[in-house]
């Protein structure tokens, strides 16, 4: 997820603030994103403050340049956002924001209209995997947990939960609040420092807890060849982490919930799915699983 502030500022300027009209929050934000934040209270702004930001003028004259939020208030009909810059990416090209434009889900007609708008897409990904200006640096770690290995005599480390994911930003929400809600450690492998490490070796280094989430949304589409049925399912890295934890913690330590109509893999026999539903009954599912494998929970 990452916050589009378009028509307020660009980088040849130096103010930290922008005031939006409450009437251009959420445009050119999809639906679902739109009924999340569309309330402004506590936890929304927590949430929304969390997500990296991009400014730019109109037509994106000047370029861009990243930031992050410190705070949001609200005056009137109107929303005063404070934010740092982000000097470590500096200012991102005109030419380089048109080329990765659709990447980063903005559409030709938005560099038209000021607006502040709340992207489902990973920001720092798209920059990173386009070599736009110094993105590929590690996700700083300073406010993020340090994978532990378990302590001396115990075979699992019970104090953070592994989440495996796929592009739904508001599924991987939910369960990141849902397993700091219960006092452990979220560990979200985007989030850690690669260290020089390949991504299977990242998998295998932060991997040393006692229990994993995997996370099947509707990411991808599929079907058998010449066949015409397609169905929904989870990102490839998404299956091969859920089998890969399968291995190293065992079934019965990894818990997979399924959003929507996810076609899950059907030659893994005693696996946990469990339904992802908008009730939130899958709290009190994953609570039973966590405390099944050791973890110290208090009931709900």
């Amino acid at each position: 997820m990452y916050n589009l502030f378009m028509g307020y500022i660009g980088p040849e300027e130096t103010e930290n603030e922008v005031t939006v009209s409450a009437s251009r929050f959420l445009e050119y934000t999809d639906s679902e994103t739109q009924m999340r934040y569309r309330n402004l209270g506590p936890d929304v702004v927590r949430e929304i403050k969390s997500y990296p930001c991009l400014f730019m003028h109109e037509h994106c004259e000047g370029g861009a340049f990243v930031g992050n939020i410190t705070n949001i208030t609200a005056s009137g009909r109107d929303y005063r956002v404070i934010f740092e810059r982000d000097e470590s990416i500096g200012v991102i090209s005109t030419e380089n924001i048109e080329r990765v434009a659709l990447e980063l889900g903005i559409e030709e007609y938005e560099f038209f209209r000021t607006h502040w708008a709340i992207k489902n897409i990973d920001l720092q990904r798209v920059l990173k995997e386009n070599n736009i200006t110094n993105a590929n640096k590690d996700v700083p770690t300073q406010d993020l947990p340090e994978n532990k290995p378990a302590e001396e005599g115990a075979q699992f480390n019970r104090d953070q939960v592994f989440i495996v994911h796929g592009h739904d930003e508001h599924a991987k929400n939910d369960v990141k609040s849902y397993v700091e809600s219960k006092g452990l450690e979220p560990i979200i492998l985007h989030l850690q420092a690669s260290g020089g490490r390949t991504i299977i070796e990242k998998i295998d280094h932060y991997s040393n807890v006692g229990f994993g989430i995997v996370l099947y949304t509707e990411c991808d589409v599929g079907a058998k060849r010449d066949s015409l049925g397609y169905k929904w399912r989870a990102r490839q890295n998404v299956v091969f982490e859920h089998g890969y934890l399968i291995a190293k913690l065992s079934r019965s330590r990894v818990a997979a919930l399924v959003k929507g109509t996810v076609e899950t893999p059907n030659d893994i026999s005693g696996v946990v799915y469990i339904t992802m539903d908008a009730a939130g009954n899958w709290r009190s599912e994953l609570d039973a699983e966590l405390r099944n494998a050791g973890y110290d929970i208090e009931h709900s």
